[in-house]
C-alpha cells in the first residue's frame, strides 16, 4: 500500500498547499532581497538601480525552487499532515505498518483507509500566518518604495542616501577647509577660505594677475586661474603662483629651466627702453597686454576667444552661480583694459 498512489486527489491537493506556502515565503524572500538591494544602492548612489530588478528575480526563482524541494510532500510528510486534520496517527500508523503482513496491521490499514477516504481534499490547504502575512506585505511596499527611490535617485530627480543624512544629521558630516591663495603679484578673486561639508562643492573662484605679470598655474598644477573644486572629500590649501611676462616667456622658451619668483628684473619689455614700443597711447604698447610670444595683442579676437572658451566651460558648470560669473568676466575685463 502507498499513501500518495492510493489518495491521489488528496496528495495532489497536498502538493498545490506546498507549492503555495513556498511561493509565499519566496515572495517575502526576493521582496526583502529588492528592498535590501534598492535602499544599498540609494545610499551609494549606484546609477544602475535595474540590477535590483535582476537580484530580485534570481532570489525568487532560487528560494521558490529550494523552498518547494523543503516543503514538498514525501509520504511521511503526508501521512503527518493526513493525521493533522483529525485521524488519530491513523495515517502515519498505516505508513509505518505498510509491510507489516499481520492480522492487527492489516486491520489498522483497513480502519485508516476508510477514515481517510472520508477526507475533504479542500481541509489541505495552506493558511498563512497572520504575521507572516502583515511582514511580507510589508517587504512588498518597502521593496517597490525604496525601488522608486533608488531610480529617482539615480536620475537625479531626488538625493541620493547620502546626501539625504548629510542634511539628517549634519553633526555626523566632516567638514574640510579649502583655501586659495594669491602668491606673489596677483590676487583671488572669490571666497579664498571655505569650509565645506563632505561631499559639498566649494565655491568657484578665479585667480587674477597684476599689471604686468601673468598666472603661471595652482601648486596642485592646475594651470587654469579659473577654478570649481568639487565634491571635498579633505583638507584643500593650494597657491596660484604669478610670474612676469619675461618669467614666463623663458618658462615657454625653456621649460626645464628654474624662474625665480620675485619681483620683476630690469630685462627689456617690448616697448621698453630699446625696443619700438609705438604709439603710448595704443594699448598694444603696454607689456602687460602682450602675451607669450611678446606681439599678441589681448584686445584683438584672441581675448575674445579665451573668453568664449572660458564662458563656455561656465556655463557647464550648473553649480556656478551668478556671482562666480561675474568674478570671472571681471577677470578678462581686466586683461582687456
Amino acid at each position: 500500500m502507498n499513501l500518495k498512489n492510493d489518495f491521489k486527489q488528496l496528495y495532489k491537493a497536498s502538493q498545490k498547499s506546498a507549492f503555495k506556502k513556498s511561493l509565499f515565503y519566496s515572495l517575502f524572500i526576493s521582496f526583502s532581497a529588492l528592498f535590501v538591494t534598492s535602499f544599498v544602492f540609494w545610499i551609494l548612489n549606484v546609477k544602475e538601480y535595474w540590477i535590483a530588478f535582476i537580484a530580485f528575480s534570481f532570489v525568487f526563482i532560487l528560494s521558490l525552487v529550494l523552498l518547494y524541494i523543503l516543503f514538498k510532500p514525501n509520504e511521511k510528510k503526508f501521512a503527518r499532515e493526513l493525521d493533522s486534520l483529525g485521524l488519530k496517527q491513523r495515517a502515519i500508523t498505516m505508513y509505518e505498518y505498510q509491510n507489516d503482513d499481520s492480522l492487527m496491521a492489516r486491520v489498522q490499514r483497513q480502519n485508516a483507509v476508510e477514515h481517510i477516504t472520508k477526507v475533504n481534499k479542500g481541509l489541505i490547504k495552506f493558511v498563512v500566518p497572520t504575521f507572516l502575512l502583515v511582514v511580507t506585505i510589508t517587504a512588498v511596499v518597502l521593496g517597490f518604495g525604496s525601488t522608486t527611490v533608488s531610480a529617482l535617485s539615480a536620475k537625479g530627480i531626488i538625493k541620493n542616501g547620502k546626501e539625504a543624512i548629510r542634511q539628517v544629521v549634519p553633526a555626523l558630516v566632516s567638514e574640510y577647509d579649502v583655501k586659495y591663495i594669491a602668491k606673489g603679484n596677483g590676487s583671488i578673486n572669490g571666497d579664498t577660505i571655505q569650509v565645506v561639508k563632505e561631499g559639498q562643492d566649494a565655491s568657484a573662484v578665479i585667480a587674477v594677475a597684476q599689471d604686468g605679470y601673468v598666472f603661471l598655474a595652482w601648486s596642485d598644477g592646475n594651470k587654469n586661474p579659473y577654478r570649481h573644486d568639487r565634491e571635498i572629500n579633505k583638507n584643500i590649501e593650494v597657491y596660484a603662483t604669478f610670474v612676469t611676462v619675461e618669467q614666463y616667456l623663458e618658462l615657454v622658451k625653456d621649460p626645464g629651466k628654474p624662474i625665480t619668483l620675485g619681483e620683476p628684473g630690469n630685462s627689456n619689455r617690448p616697448g621698453q627702453e630699446g625696443e619700438s614700443g609705438g604709439d603710448e597711447n595704443d594699448p598694444r604698447s603696454k607689456e602687460s597686454n602682450m602675451v607669450i610670444d611678446g606681439d599678441t595683442y589681448y584686445g584683438d579676437e584672441t581675448l575674445d576667444q579665451y573668453a568664449s572658451q572660458a564662458i563656455d566651460d561656465m556655463s557647464q558648470d550648473g553649480d556656478l552661480d551668478e556671482g562666480s560669473k561675474e568674478i570671472a568676466n571681471d577677470y578678462f575685463d581686466t586683461i582687456e583694459k
